[in-house]
């Protein structure tokens, strides 16, 4: 709930910003729709829905009834685009836009308790399921062909907002303002309207104060395949945590190199090899590519939309960790060279650095 009031703290802010401009609401304004089915248990709090509209000039609320079928309806008007919010007792359920004549049909369902959203990729919503499709593509990528494919997009598409939008939504992904600001070079003013600037501009400040390593991740517990590992207890070995899925070559061949840092040269450092895989046809599949490798290993069908990754911010495949006994992250998605030198100062298992440890050979498979 938290970082709901937040979210919407920064939305009035917008809006303020944004209505001391006026003259943009002199526009003739244009209708749109929303249409909305939920397919969902007890586990989401469906009590007194909200839906908050961020025109840049004004935030509006309209209370949302559903039908004894569990869908709704409701229409707007715009100028341009607005960006939607619907929200519960629960806090944020999720967010869209909508534009001039757009007609948004969107359906939220629930597996393993977490909330999915999908948009109906029909004419009259040329944003959402874009987006919705884009993301997706984009988070089976490594952190260079993401930028090479977000770069593509923004410079292919100079007078499009939807690839604006979705440089937005992959800032804290890419981690690089330099880039980012030159994504929005490529883009004309119809494409990167004021309220668009200010908010990227603002996540841009908010990033360059929070950075990914030294932050502790979100304490939680997770079913391994040999125990119930939990992330707040203490304990004396540092982690390295890689998350990987069945739909991403890329993490599939990865894994295999991870596990060989974790157990082979780096195997004399207090380091305990983590693996989350995200996506999977079915345990005996997941279990096939796990078996070998030495550390605790788990499947999350629920994928990004698990709960624990989200609180860890996890937006990427592969995703590679390396946290302290304490959950403090010293390295955060970076390879090679800067990945070997972290996993380098880490402790020794033994005072006597020189030494090496003995390999569990009989647990490798070899």
């Amino acid at each position: 709930m938290k970082r709901t009031i937040s979210l919407f703290s920064f939305v009035i802010l917008l809006s303020v910003l944004a209505g001391c401009k006026g003259g943009e609401g002199s526009h003739t304004e244009r209708a749109y729709t929303v249409e909305g089915s939920f397919d969902v248990d007890s586990t989401i709090v469906l009590d007194r829905l909200v839906l908050y509209t961020d025109r840049h000039v004004a935030l509006d609320f309209d209370s949302i009834d559903l039908t004894p079928q569990h869908t709704f309806e409701h229409q707007g008007t715009t100028h341009g685009i607005d960006e939607l919010f619907l929200c519960s007792d629960g806090g944020e359920l999720c967010r869209f836009y909508a534009t001039e004549n757009s007609g948004v049909v969107l359906k939220l369902t629930v597996q393993d308790d977490i909330l999915n959203v999908t948009f109906d990729p029909s004419q009259g919503d040329s944003i959402n399921p874009w987006l919705q499709e884009q993301t997706k593509n984009i988070a089976q990528l490594l952190g260079p062909e993401k930028k090479r494919t977000i770069d593509s997009l923004c410079h292919l598409h100079p007078t499009d907002v939807r690839p604006a939008l979705l440089l937005r939504d992959h800032i804290e992904v890419l981690n690089d303002s330099i880039f980012v600001r030159r994504c929005m070079g490529a883009f004309g003013s119809e494409a990167m309207p004021d309220w668009l600037i200010k908010s990227i501009d603002q996540i841009l400040d908010e990033s360059s104060r929070k950075p990914n390593t030294n932050r502790r991740l979100a304490p939680c517990t997770i079913q391994t395949d040999s125990t119930t590992f939990d992330f707040s207890a203490s304990r004396s070995d540092y982690l390295l945590i890689y998350i990987w899925s069945d739909y991403s070559q890329t993490s599939i061949d990865s894994l295999k190199v991870v596990a060989n840092l974790a157990n082979e040269e780096y195997d004399m450092k207090r380091l305990q090899l983590v693996t989350l895989c995200l996506a999977s046809p079915d345990s005996i599949w997941w279990k096939q590519h796990t078996k070998d490798i030495d550390g605790l290993h788990a499947w999350l069908p629920a994928g990004f939309s698990d709960e624990r990754l989200r609180k860890w911010n996890i937006k990427d495949l592969p995703t590679v960790i390396v946290c302290d006994m304490y959950n403090n992250q010293q390295l955060r998605n970076e390879w090679g060279q800067k990945l070997r030198a972290t996993l380098s100062r880490i402790p020794n298992r033994s005072s006597f650095s020189n030494i090496p440890q003995p390999k569990p050979k009989a647990n490798r498979g070899r």
